[in-house]
């Protein structure tokens, strides 16, 4: 199984091959798509109402931070205020 197949991976081989597998993904039209619904579903781009909506959207920011970088909410930011100038 692939699950146990990265758990048997040292912990620095694990995370780049997740980074890796996290960058391909989010540079197709479809991994957008799914990143998107995800990040939806984590309260990152809807209002986090209820303490159990800002859980969800604090492991959003870890998703993000673990996986783009530490500057991946910011590189976020900065895009949305370039294409808010652009429109």
């Amino acid at each position: 199984m692939l699950s146990e197949w990265l758990g048997e991976l040292p912990e620095e081989d694990r995370k780049r091959r997740i980074t890796e597998a996290f960058s391909k993904v989010a540079a197709t039209e479809d991994g957008k798509i799914v990143f998107h619904v995800i990040f939806e579903n984590l309260y990152f781009i809807r209002e986090a109402k209820t303490p159990e909506h800002q859980v969800l959207n604090n492991y959003a920011k870890f998703l993000l931070k673990t996986y783009f970088g530490e500057d991946a909410i910011y590189r976020v930011m900065e895009a949305l205020l370039k294409q808010k100038e652009e429109s």
